[in-house]
């Protein structure tokens, strides 16, 4: 045989017996494996979740002169009661023109103020830089939240805000080329096409809204402290009639409808403060909002809650029926699992007025901490419970525990093992 082959296998079954032997010690050796968690700061709220049915005090806008509709306002803009909404046109071509010389006219009162402020501008470099990212993080915003109406007029914001760069650092000398231009096109806009046939006003003051889903006139707004469960599972939409432009949504307060378990509705009771509110499909605003009645049923496992919110934007607008997250509120801990938790005794040491010890022993709720080989038991304070773990007080008042000792940041808390104590020495 070749020496280097004996070698090589020489070696390979060497190297063999020493893996079988350390296995081996390892086996045999009294070793014993304590799963353990850390303890982490975790912070949480706790939450209800159903389906919300939005109740709003709404009313249709129409229009009752027939033609062509170009709206003025966009969608989630506050209007005045008799405030312009829409215009009317006799023909489509007329109401393209006029909307386009519309949005020309905006452009040029924009570099028409620039133009007349240029010379005197006391603003800093950085005021402008500023406008111009609060504009495009707007319009970011809104691209992210749908807020399509509004799309136009961030752009044009954008625009107007880096023209103001160009003056204020002297890269446009004067913006009177534009302006002319500007002009020129709308005037020839308005010269090819005809004057609106009618003007549609709000019938009240509040949001505007474009979109109508049939739901609006489903349940009297002015009772909701008389809507029942049943009323929210009969709710149906009704057609919408063909004149209808939008919808003007009013009253400052409107009102969200979940069904919910009557242990929740009992959570909410005893809570009984303002909750947020999170439409995980629609929005990501948290809303805030209050609890506007709670009615539980007799013999019944379900119950309903009406909540009432007062924030607005385009897309709660527009939403009526969306899964809801109701927070009743934030709880922050140590995180411990709940197989973690055992009963065990813990000692206190005490002193009398003439300077003598005194030692008690209390049987308490508490956890298992591995420290080094040594088992301590300490005592916890509970302030949440979850289905499988619970948050712990890491700092608990004077006089919330027996030993007014407890577990902190990151101790290796034991989450299995049989005939644990405390001072046990692992080997």
């Amino acid at each position: 045989m070749d020496k280097l082959l004996f070698r090589r296998i020489l070696v390979a079954g060497l190297t063999a017996l020493a893996i079988i032997y350390v296995v081996y010690l390892l086996l045999s050796a009294n070793f014993n494996v304590i799963p353990t968690e850390n303890a982490e700061q975790v912070t949480v709220t706790d939450k209800i979740y159903s389906n919300g049915y939005i109740i709003r005090d709404e009313t249709y806008v129409k229009n009752t002169s027939g033609g062509v509709v170009s709206y003025n306002v966009d969608d989630g803009d506050e209007v005045k009661k008799g405030g312009s909404v829409a215009s009317v046109f006799s023909s489509e071509e007329d109401a393209v023109a006029r909307t386009k010389a519309a949005s020309l006219e905006d452009s040029m009162k924009a570099l028409t103020k620039l133009e007349q402020t240029r010379r005197s501008n006391t603003e800093g470099i950085e005021t402008v830089n500023n406008d111009i990212t609060t504009n495009i993080e707007t319009f970011l915003y809104n691209i992210n939240n749908a807020n399509i109406g509004k799309l136009d007029s961030n752009i044009n914001s954008i625009i107007n805000s880096v023209n103001h760069y160009q003056s204020f650092t002297g890269k446009t000398s004067s913006f009177k080329p534009e302006i002319a231009s500007l002009q020129s096109q709308i005037n020839e806009l308005k010269k090819s096409s005809g004057d609106s046939i009618a003007d549609i006003k709000a019938p009240k003051a509040g949001y505007f809204v474009a979109n109508c889903d049939g739901y609006e006139n489903c349940f009297d707004y002015s009772k909701i402290g008389n809507l029942t469960l049943d009323n929210l599972k009969n709710m149906k939409k009704s057609s919408v009639p063909d004149n209808t432009i939008g919808k003007v949504i009013s009253s400052l307060n409107w009102y969200i409808a979940c069904e919910i378990t009557a242990d929740e509705a009992t959570d909410l009771t005893l809570w009984g403060d303002d909750v947020t509110v999170d439409f995980s499909d629609a929005s990501s605003n948290t809303v805030p909002a209050s609890i506007y009645k709670i009615v539980q049923y007799n013999n019944s496992d379900k119950a309903l809650v009406i909540l009432q919110c007062t924030y607005m934007d385009t897309t709660l607008s527009e939403i009526r029926q969306e899964p809801v997250e109701i927070g009743m509120g934030s709880y922050s801990g140590l995180r411990v699992s709940k197989k973690a938790i055992h009963d065990d005794y813990v000692e206190k040491t005490t002193y009398d007025d003439k300077g003598n010890e005194h030692k008690e022993s209390k049987k308490v709720q508490g956890v298992y901490v591995l420290y080094g080989s040594e088992v301590q038991f300490k005592e916890i304070s509970i302030v949440y419970a979850g289905n499988d773990y619970v948050l712990c007080d890491s700092s608990p008042t004077d006089g919330t525990l027996f030993s007014g000792e407890t577990i902190s940041l990151y101790d290796q808390i034991i989450t299995e093992g049989d005939d644990l104590y405390d001072g046990k020495v692992i080997k």
